[in-house]
């Protein structure tokens, strides 16, 4: 499975749909995006989703706090243990 791959300083769109275990969307109370680097620094910290639709949120996020290429993990935190993380990688324009 490949990387996403995206450019440093971009603006790039997170989203999750967010279903119970029956696969039925549903929508918590609070839905909160993090962004740590690989070595585990915290780029973004748990910043609030914006809803779009029913279980659909996003979340616009600038590429900063960085300046080589970089394995990033997005991680979407809503009420309980549950959690979504993606991966993706960010890489200087000139490369």
């Amino acid at each position: 499975m490949a990387t996403d791959l995206y450019l440093i300083n971009d603006t790039i769109r997170f989203t999750a749909e967010i279903v119970n275990l029956s696969g039925i969307s549903y929508d918590p109370d609070i839905v909160t995006v993090s962004v740590f680097s690989q070595d585990g620094t915290e780029l973004l910290e748990s910043a609030a989703a914006t809803k779009d639709t029913a279980g659909k949120y996003y979340y616009d996020w600038k590429i900063t706090g960085i300046t080589d290429k970089s394995n990033l993990i997005v991680v979407w935190d809503w009420s309980g243990d549950q959690k979504k993380r993606m991966k993706f990688r960010a890489i200087p324009e000139t490369e």
